[in-house]
């Protein structure tokens, strides 16, 4: 049976690990390919410790496995968590703008997957 002919059967645990997913794999591969656009992002402090184009290579390989990890289904509860703490440090590192919007809206879908995943356990 096809999903078009069953929604049901498209559980909204998939569609959040496919959705959260994609998030990252598109921000680690972009970070990766592009360092310079995601420097700004790095907070002073931050950047005082470690070199910026340092911190958003590690930064985007860890988003690129943590992206990959939540679609293939790999350790989920841990993945979604770390998802969430991913977008935490986010909003209070980099603070409150314009797109903060976005940010908490991915926060509260990797708190959902993981509230969800550990229902499963």
């Amino acid at each position: 049976m096809d999903l078009a002919s069953d929604p049901q059967k498209l559980s909204p645990v998939l569609l959040l690990r496919i959705g959260l997913g994609l998030v990252f794999i598109y921000a680690g591969s972009h970070a990766i390919a592009d360092p310079g656009t995601w420097t700004g992002f790095v907070p002073g402090w931050l950047g005082n410790l470690i070199n910026p184009v340092t911190f958003v290579y590690i930064h985007g390989a860890f988003e690129l496995a943590l992206g990959l990890g939540i679609i293939i289904g790999f350790f989920l509860p841990i993945l979604s968590f770390l998802a969430f703490l991913d977008f935490l440090a986010i909003i209070v590192f980099f603070g409150v703008d314009d797109v903060t919007f976005r940010d908490f809206g991915l926060l509260m879908s990797a708190l959902a997957l993981f509230i969800f995943t550990r229902k499963e356990k």
